[in-house]
């Protein structure tokens, strides 16, 4: 089984370059998924991103970035982006309950 630690690595890397330039348009950050959590038997390097944005204008930039970060680490980084609009109204939602509740919270 796999400790996760690279994978975390990319997620944190991501966390903090995003963090550093986009702030003010983050409301969550949240790292998630089997690649996350460690049970992905290193069949893949993946783990997924769900950003909630107070506005959308960085989201192409954070999907570049994930990109990026991804290549550095050698994992691939999925950015789910949700405008916080719509997070409000999909709080419920089982993907996004699913992504808090197993998720590694960075913002």
């Amino acid at each position: 089984m796999s400790d996760g630690s690279k994978r975390t690595d990319a997620t944190a890397a991501f966390a903090e370059r995003a963090q550093a330039e986009y702030d003010e348009s983050i409301r969550h950050l949240v790292a998630f998924g089997s690649a996350v959590r460690g049970d992905d038997r290193d069949v893949h390097s993946e783990a997924e991103l769900l950003v909630v944005l107070e506005d959308l204008e960085p989201e192409r930039d954070l999907e570049a970035l994930a990109r990026e970060v991804g290549l550095e680490h050698g994992t691939v980084l999925e950015v789910h982006v949700l405008p916080a609009g719509r997070y409000e109204e999909r709080e419920d939602h089982p993907f996004v309950e699913r992504a808090f509740a197993e998720g590694d919270v960075y913002v």
